[in-house]
């Protein structure tokens, strides 16, 4: 008979955390386990760290009776879906979300990203997930660090779907929702209801977080900390007071630092010129009616970047007298 065994690929830290009572629940059920620890974080989104965890798959012999279980946060659960996708076992595959940004994504998502240098996403691949367990508990442990990664995220889809999200969200962040589970059914609620208008208004944010998150190769802002910068940048000037609040509220960033305005806006305009834009749609706010919507635009690479360069002087402090400088000479 063939011994049912699962292959679990975490990282050091939550391994660390929670692999030996993880580990118990199939030495119960005579399952035999194998860890697959990869490194945590965008810059370790690559096709090197894939490559190990086949390789790893392959000696553990896994096969289409056994299961391959990813067991971390979004950049363990990108590696992990791309490796499962891959490997020629075609094992079974479990994701096991233990962030606020894997938690709320990871249940509706269909495709895995990798980065390659300091650009992200240049690499994707259709997922198929047998099942997603999220557990709350797993939350206790997140750095602080990494909070904010599932903040921006939920304030997303706040922006497009369901700003009640926002209240709960505050809420969550001083004692934690009443509730979890339900908060994060309404998350889920809120990227259906995306999805069902238009899955293209999920790219809200996401050139100039890119272009941030690329300058820095992941190092100086988190995910989240660069999403919620795009986003400040990107919401209609009446709500900037409201949302400055409850930035502050949430410990996010409302300034750019560490960089010159030039700086991203070239590689803004490096990203254009080298096409990993290309025919991208731009998601933008606009009113008609006195009343205000978000729209999916297809501007011309100048126009695009005229939008861009608008966005990120409201995040860089002092962009407008570089601006100023740099069209007088």
């Amino acid at each position: 008979d063939h011994e049912i065994k699962a292959a679990i690929i975490s990282d050091r830290q939550i391994s660390a955390y929670y692999y030996n009572a993880f580990e118990k629940q199939f030495v119960l059920r005579n399952i035999k386990t194998y860890l697959i620890t990869v490194d945590e974080g965008e810059q370790a989104k690559n096709l090197s760290q894939v490559n190990n965890v086949i390789k790893e798959l392959n000696e553990c012999g896994l096969n289409c009776d056994d299961w391959i279980i990813a067991f971390g946060g979004g950049s363990v659960l990108d590696i992990a879906s791309f490796a499962a996708a891959l490997y020629t076992g075609k094992s079974r595959y479990i994701a096991v979300p233990t962030t606020l940004s894997s938690m709320a994504e990871t249940c509706c998502a269909d495709r895995a990203y990798l980065n390659s240098g300091s650009r992200k996403n240049t690499a994707s691949i259709a997922i198929s997930q047998t099942a997603v367990f999220v557990d709350p508990t797993f939350l206790k442990t997140v750095p602080k660090k990494y909070i904010p990664n599932g903040y921006s995220q939920i304030i997303r889809y706040a922006i497009l779907s369901d700003f009640g999200l926002l209240t709960e969200l505050i809420e969550m962040s001083d004692a934690g929702p009443t509730n979890l589970r339900l908060f994060l059914n309404r998350v889920y609620a809120a990227r259906a209801s995306i999805d069902k208008k238009n899955p293209l208004l999920l790219g809200l944010g996401g050139e100039l977080s890119e272009a941030i998150e690329g300058y820095f190769r992941f190092m100086n802002y988190s995910e989240g900390e660069a999403l919620a910068l795009s986003l400040f940048a990107t919401i209609p000037e009446k709500a900037k007071a409201a949302f400055n609040a409850i930035y502050l509220k949430l410990d996010l960033p409302t300034e750019l630092k560490g960089v010159s305005f030039n700086a991203i806006m070239n590689s803004l305009k490096d990203s254009y010129r080298k096409g990993a834009f290309y025919e991208k749609p731009l998601v933008c706010y606009e009113e008609k009616d006195g009343k205000g919507s978000w729209a999916i635009k297809n501007p011309s690479t100048e126009e695009a970047l005229a939008v861009l360069e608008e966005r990120l002087k409201r995040i860089t402090p002092g962009s407008s007298q570089v601006a100023s400088k740099d069209e007088e000479a």
